[in-house]
């Protein structure tokens, strides 16, 4: 069966001569195909012409390039592709012309190359499925395959747009929802690759972390302003640092790094994902995805159970930490797999007992940064005040979170026993 790898040109210099400059990248000859329109019901239709890259060293991977427009109701958006075809075992062949391309001035992402499905996506309709009647390695690649391609259209969105700061935090929680799918998965994968991917996506997320956490440190501060109100907390010293550090970290991330960087990881990544569905791994495809499912939840629920014992001590902020990141992570799976069906009462509990863990958190966070500010600036009068009065204001929020998490979690608890 042959596999499929798409890029799309999102930012292209000079679309009108797309397939030549894709040629000369990959030193192939251009056969120019006919101009095609496709309908697909529901308002979807597409315009194209799809031209074949013929000869050099890329055979016996084929390579084709589509240009035209895409029509979802009244809009239009560019169709500007590169599809790589292969077989299995072609994997490091199409990662090395993948990365020529990517070499050039153009910015890419990836992208689904059945045109249906991507007209569907871009009308608003969720991506098919996962029968539960499938292996469990084509049920895990179903679930990781759309992730990836949602994560690099916000990379693309983010480079455009840098100062959007909820950009940045829908952007890091799809990675880490990916990351936490991807664990969820991973039971019998080779463990340097599997561990090797966490790795990635963990520092893509981290890379994310500053900024997310600066931006919650100055909403807690104009809400700390908004509270006091008229006779409370006038300065805005504290909230302008808070700013001016965050505009910091945005310029340094922005400077290092840019979007064909994480393209060409997530390219590899897909790639990865294809070749699990080699022959190589046929034993651990046998399973299908309703029991792996069961199965895999099952511990994950035993181990949810277990955390009690292993973190006893709510006032801890270590322990709180560590339970939160487990809550996170079961809650991203269960709201990605519809395979775990999960009761709908204890949904909702698992997502108020995940928010309150995250102010407490973010309580935690800002703290560290506003003493870390402190520090540096021990002469400012006003600032040691500003700072003083913010964490007062931050610790007495913690401790009226901190009356009600024990209880919402062992209520989850009983919730989960119960499932």
């Amino acid at each position: 069966m042959a596999l499929k790898l798409c890029l799309h040109g999102v930012r292209v210099a000079h679309p009108e001569t797309f397939t030549e400059d894709v040629a000369k990248l990959l030193k192939l000859t251009v056969k120019q195909g006919k101009l095609r329109e496709k309908e697909y019901g529901e308002n979807l239709s597409a315009r194209f012409r799809r031209s074949k890259l013929l000869g050099g060293p890329l055979q016996p991977v084929k390579v084709r390039v589509m240009e035209g427009i895409l029509l979802v109701d009244s809009h239009l958006s560019d169709l500007l592709d590169v599809e790589f075809s292969y077989r299995a075992g072609s994997e490091e062949l199409v990662l090395t012309a993948v990365q020529q391309l990517l070499s050039g001035g153009d910015g890419f992402v990836v992208a689904e190359p059945d045109l249906k499905l991507r007209l569907l996506a871009l009308a608003g309709k969720p991506y098919p499925r996962v029968s539960g009647d499938a292996g469990r390695l084509k049920a895990m690649r179903q679930y990781l395959y759309w992730q990836v391609l949602i994560i690099n259209w916000f990379w693309h969105l983010l480079y455009q747009d840098p100062d959007n700061k909820l950009l940045v935090r829908q952007l890091r929680v799809k990675i880490r929802r990916l990351r936490s799918c991807l664990v969820f998965f991973k039971e019998g994968l080779p463990e340097a690759p599997v561990s090797e991917w966490q790795a990635f996506f963990r520092e893509e997320a981290d890379a994310l972390s500053n900024m997310r956490e600066l931006d919650a440190a100055a909403l807690t501060c104009r809400r700390r302003h908004e509270a006091a109100g008229a006779e409370g907390a006038s300065s805005t010293v504290l909230l302008d640092l808070f700013l001016q550090l965050r505009q910091d970290e945005q310029e340094k991330f922005f400077f290092r790094t840019f979007l064909n960087q994480h393209t060409d990881k997530l390219a590899e990544f897909m790639l990865w994902l294809n070749r699990l569905q080699g022959d190589g791994f046929k034993e651990l495809g046998k399973e299908t995805a309703r029991h792996y499912v069961a199965r895999r939840l099952d511990d994950w629920c035993e181990k949810m159970l277990s955390l009690s014992k292993k973190y006893p001590d709510f006032s801890d902020m270590d322990d709180l930490h560590e339970i939160r990141i487990k809550v996170k992570r079961f809650r991203y799976v269960t709201q990605t797999v519809d395979l775990t069906n999960l009761p709908l009462d204890l949904l909702r509990q698992l997502k108020q007992l995940q928010d309150v863990l995250g102010l407490l958190h973010d309580d935690y966070v800002n703290a560290y940064w506003a003493r870390g500010i402190a520090l540096q600036q021990p002469e400012e009068e006003e600032l040691q005040k500003q700072i003083q009065s913010f964490l007062n204001w931050q610790s007495a929020r913690s401790e009226s979170l901190l009356a009600v998490v024990s209880e919402m979690w062992e209520h989850f608890l009983q919730m989960l026993k119960e499932k």
